[in-house]
């Protein structure tokens, strides 16, 4: 996948989510993709239940400005963080929620895309791992299968290096559950469309 700008991702819950890991791990898969990554995040005042979000600007050549306010990609893990952050979502763009605690999707998000994968990723991770911990894997995986914003071995290759031993099978699990959740694949915008004329 060649992209003609940053693409633009933002990973948004609260605090004891893992949101912020569910970004360092897509950046290091995007590094093992031979992309340029910028990965900033923020935490919210509170150590569990406060916001936070996690950042990336992918791009296949160096990043001038490290910073975005709309993204084509969003990823969120609570409905506290989707009603925070639904506004920075960039038209026709890509969101994936997690709908555990959502009664149905604002009017807004769906004033502003129809691309909009839903699935109820902590009851996913409870019914199967009888613990809510990987859900942010889940969703990880299926946001992969969604975009292909890395690919499927780099991604592994990353939760790999960057999970502790003792949880690494589980989240790798998480994620091919995740993965293996979605059918469904929508185009980046960014991407460059490649035109061939020949003959017929």
């Amino acid at each position: 996948m060649r992209l003609e700008e940053p693409v633009a991702v933002r990973i948004a819950g609260v605090g004891g989510q893992g949101n912020i890991l569910v970004g360092k791990i897509l950046a290091q898969a995007a590094m093992y993709d031979g992309k340029y990554v910028i990965q900033t995040q923020l935490y919210g005042a509170e150590a569990r239940g406060g916001l936070t979000h996690c950042d990336l600007l992918i791009h296949d050549e160096w990043i001038d400005y490290p910073l975005a306010e709309q993204f084509e990609i969003m990823y969120i893990m609570h409905p506290k963080a989707l009603k925070e952050y639904q506004k920075a979502l960039k038209p026709n763009g890509i969101v994936l929620l997690d709908v555990t605690h959502l009664e149905e999707v604002p009017k807004q998000i769906l004033s502003i895309t129809r691309k909009i994968i839903q699935l109820p990723l902590e009851k996913m991770a409870i019914e199967k791992f009888n613990t809510a911990t990987p859900a942010n894997m889940i969703g990880l995986g299926a946001l992969v299968r969604a975009t292909k914003l890395v690919s499927y071995e780099s991604l592994m290759k990353a939760i790999q290096e960057m999970v502790p031993e003792k949880y690494l099978k589980m989240n790798l699990e998480a994620v091919e559950y995740g993965y293996k959740s979605v059918n469904k694949e929508y185009k980046l915008k960014s991407e460059i469309k490649i035109r061939t004329i020949g003959f017929e």
